[in-house]
């Protein structure tokens, strides 16, 4: 529980809300609707670093020494130590909204390969961006597929692969583009990545296939920094190491769905190897092999159920 300071709504007014949680490795996201507004201040000093969004109604932020305002169409990104007060109030007779939050552990060893373990609330995060650029799109649309896929039928939390791997995939783009204090360090880092290491990320990855890897921890492995991996990976390969990773799995879908005594169904292999959404790995699984996961799955004698995914 966090530790709040809550000023209620006001007595004379009727009061509801409701809300629901859906917590995952790394990351927990709450769902709330209120009727009327009420404000709190926070005294959490764990480095969480939250993304709020609203759906209705609007919000003011006092994190560190600025003022945020907040709509529907602006997204609250902030280190939950630096918020130090928000009031919420009602538009059209609700307030609705979402957050997203990326707890201290997880974000931490993102910063030890990005910025050599800086605290998060010493990068002075820009607080508001605005939705309709395409940075506030690519947010929304990540953030989104990481709410969905944890409360419908829970299919990222079926699938610890795929949760590593987007939930990283949204804090490397808010550590990446979002502006803060170290973003120009981003400018000088990656410098020249033998083939030799290249190499070794990729034995790295078909020897751990079987866990939840994400590219810090493919990076760590060869002594190298996500960044320079990046840059190995398109420049001795043309392609980038999730790509690369995605197409190993890929081969491990495929090779399991080949086998006559795969008892597995089609949805249940792409979950195991990291796919949780069904329409965009089907369409993935195709290109590669010119069939459908269904298809193999038949050939080989094996159930071929594909459930499909919104």
């Amino acid at each position: 529980m966090l530790p709040l300071k809550i000023t209620p709504p006001n007595p004379r007014a009727g009061f509801r809300w409701q809300s629901d949680f859906a917590v995952g490795p790394g990351v927990s996201v709450v769902r709330a609707a209120y009727s009327s507004g009420w404000a709190y201040g926070s005294d959490n000093d764990t480095e969480n670093l939250n993304l709020c969004f609203l759906g209705t109604g609007g919000s003011e932020l006092a994190i560190g020494s600025r003022t945020v305002e907040q709509t529907s169409s602006r997204l609250a990104v902030y280190a939950q130590p630096t918020l130090r007060r928000q009031a919420v109030f009602v538009r059209d007779g609700s307030l609705t909204g979402v957050t997203m939050r990326f707890e201290a552990g997880t974000v931490a060893r993102l910063l030890v390969d990005m910025f050599e373990g800086a605290p998060l609330t010493s990068l002075n995060l820009t607080p508001a961006i605005d939705l309709s650029t395409h940075l506030g799109q690519t947010l929304q649309s990540i953030a989104s597929a990481l709410a969905n896929g944890m409360r419908d039928e829970q299919v990222l939390l079926r699938s610890p692969k795929a949760m590593a791997l987007l939930t990283e995939a949204a804090l490397r783009l808010i550590l990446e583009e979002v502006p803060h204090r170290l973003s120009a360090k981003l400018q000088q880092q990656g410098g020249a990545t033998a083939p030799q290491q290249i190499k070794r990320a990729i034995d790295y990855m078909r020897a751990n296939l079987h866990l939840p890897l994400t590219m810090g921890d493919i990076a760590a492995a060869v002594g190298i920094s996500s960044r320079s991996l990046e840059l190995g990976f398109r420049k001795h390969y043309e392609t980038s190491p999730a790509y690369y990773l995605r197409r190993v799995r890929l081969d491990a879908v495929h090779s399991e769905l080949s086998s006559p005594g795969n008892t597995l169904p089609v949805s249940e292999v792409a979950l195991k190897w990291g796919f949780a959404h069904m329409g965009r790995f089907a369409a993935q699984y195709r290109r590669t092999f010119g069939v459908t996961p269904s298809e193999t799955a038949r050939r080989a004698g094996a159930p071929h159920i594909l459930r499909p995914q919104p």
